[in-house]
């Protein structure tokens, strides 16, 4: 049996990576461009629908949600980008923590204050502006199952 210096026995076995297939690679890359365009059209058609089928105050209360939920989404992702990269270059003086933690909380203050607005003042708005709201999230999960679909198809020989 052989012993190791006591330097080397503490080091844990790193897991070997497997390299990125380039049609899966290049798929995922396109995933954000495409939430955001599915969450346009969802918001464009559902504004318009509640507008025809119901009344104005739905379509622009849609419109209203669905714009606020687009704006926090792409500052989610904007900030998350930061974030990671933030702590990729751990090396080179990275910008101050301030700058990180200042906008998640703007974001929620910004959507309750409108949510507030909307309650108090317009409530024919609520329940279009509450719908707005989740056309985001629905983007989200069909991309989700259209990369499962697409990806079982790269994966298979």
């Amino acid at each position: 049996m052989t012993t190791l210096p006591d330097n080397q026995q503490d080091v844990p076995e790193l897991p070997v990576q497997a390299p990125v297939d380039p049609a899966m690679e290049e798929r995922l890359s396109g995933a954000y461009p495409r939430i955001l365009r599915v969450a346009i059209v969802l918001s464009v058609a559902g504004s318009l629908a509640a507008a025809l089928l119901f009344s104005w105050k739905s379509g622009l209360g849609l419109a209203v949600g669905s714009l606020l939920a687009f704006i926090n989404f792409v500052w989610l992702h904007r900030s998350t980008e930061r974030l990671v990269g933030r702590m990729i270059s751990a090396g080179k003086s990275p910008p101050r923590k301030v700058r990180f933690a200042f906008p998640f909380p703007l974001r929620y203050a910004l959507m309750i204050a409108v949510a507030y607005v909307i309650l108090k003042s317009y409530p024919g708005l609520l329940v279009g502006f509450l719908v707005g709201l989740i056309l985001p999230i629905i983007a989200s999960m069909g991309e989700g199952i259209y990369e499962a679909l697409v990806i079982g198809r790269i994966r298979q020989p």
